[in-house]
């Protein structure tokens, strides 16, 4: 905006007037002499005058331009505004037969909260809790013991810091960070947060994950630690078909003659109730995914191998999902046969429902999801199998579950 001279002339004036007014308006009232009335008057017009003149002198002078206002600057955004809070709300109702047992009806809980945040643009930590007491893999809570209260515990606690863009480095009790083949859980349950430290790597089409975790500190003996290695290929073709291949390496330190990580699962154990064998795990799989009448399809093979020992030593995986449950009125489909023989992994850390639990179990899987309207998913999974092999005795094993499952 700019201001001119004669502006500026008319503001002054007015200004100076309403000054004279208010200072002498106090002398005008108290004098009742004509002569000091006219004696005011003429010092007004005197002023008035000299002000004129300097208005005169100012004429033809630049404009005057106003400057504006500096904007204020933004504030930098807080670490209180990167923070995210995601959890969810699980209940199950859930029906097992298993031959030679009485059929068992249950209804269970799982409910879990986290916490993420960014503390710089390379570095985020993230902490968990869930339901479930101390188990490695699963969250549940079993309803009707007395109405007794439900514990929460630490699921995860982790820093995630992006050393370069393709590496980062990941420490504490950590989501699991190494692929998994349809997000199948032949070796590892979904609910496993192993604890130690992992580099990720991506670059491309190519990806790779390396990890050190401490399985079992002892006092008194050697830990038990679990070493991993994983490479891989991701490679998607012009027409969208998505193809996945790669290997892995687990090997466990100090588990031969030691008692069982948390519970034996299906692993044969020795007279003293301790492992019976090594595990050196050797992973290879597959994964493509690829349009079928318009809708997603995944094909996926996880095999592995215990090269520590040559009993009951291998298993694999094959299975495929059909369309996506993501969006409200959406659902999927998702079928799996897979053998996963006694010593093939560590027990522990597999999948805690197929077969029980655990190793030493074949058999077949079903699984449909379909979203309701407000987000919240329908979910039921049928498991078919048999479980015993490594026991000499065969048994069917079969169980039903029915999810609703709430996400906030």
């Amino acid at each position: 905006m700019k201001i001119g001279v004669k502006s500026m002339r008319s503001i002054l004036l007015a200004l100076f007037g309403t000054v004279m007014v208010w200072v002498f308006s106090p002398v005008v009232a108290q004098s009742d002499s004509a002569d000091e009335i006219q004696a005011l008057r003429v010092q007004v017009e005197h002023l008035l005058a000299r002000l004129e003149a300097l208005d005169r002198s100012l004429s033809g002078t630049a404009e005057f331009e106003a400057v504006p206002l500096a904007p204020r600057p933004e504030p930098a955004s807080s670490w209180a505004e990167t923070v995210t809070v995601v959890g969810d709300l699980r209940y199950r109702h859930e029906t097992i037969n298993e031959e030679g047992l009485n059929a068992r009806q249950r209804h269970r809980i799982r409910a879990r909260l986290g916490i993420s945040g960014d503390l710089a643009d390379n570095l985020s930590v993230g902490v968990g809790l869930t339901t479930g007491g101390s188990n490695p893999i699963s969250g549940n809570q079993t309803l009707g013991d007395g109405f007794s209260h439900k514990d929460l515990d630490l699921d995860y606690a982790y820093f995630d810091w992006g050393l370069t863009e393709e590496l980062s480095l990941v420490g504490g009790k950590m989501k699991n960070p190494f692929y998994r083949p349809g997000s199948h859980h032949l070796i590892y349950d979904d609910d496993l947060h192993p604890e130690g430290l992992a580099l990720r790597y991506r670059s491309g089409r190519l990806f790779a994950n390396v990890g050190g975790f401490w399985v079992e500190e002892r006092a008194a003996d050697d830990d038990s630690i679990m070493i991993g290695a994983q490479a891989g290929y991701k490679a998607t073709s012009v027409n969208g078909t998505t193809l996945t291949a790669g290997f892995s390496y687990y090997t466990y330190d100090a588990a031969k003659g030691r008692s069982p990580f948390f519970f034996a699962a299906g692993n044969q154990l020795d007279a003293s109730d301790n492992y019976l064998t090594d595990f050196d795990e050797l992973e290879l799989f597959g994964e493509i995914s690829f349009a079928l009448a318009g809708q997603p399809l995944t094909l996926f093979l996880d095999y592995v191998t215990n090269t520590a020992t040559n009993a009951f030593d291998d298993g694999f995986a094959l299975g495929a999902t059909y369309r996506d449950a993501s969006a409200p009125g959406s659902w999927d489909l998702s079928y799996v046969y897979q053998d996963l023989q006694a010593n093939a992994i560590v027990a522990t850390f597999s999948d805690s429902d197929w077969g029980g639990g655990g190793t030493d179990a074949k058999g077949h899987f079903f699984r449909t999801n379909y979203v309701l309207p407000g987000g919240w998913k329908l979910r039921f999974t049928y498991f078919m199998n048999q479980r015993g092999e490594a026991e000499g005795s065969l048994r069917d094993y079969k169980r039903l579950q029915a999810d609703i499952n709430f996400t906030f």
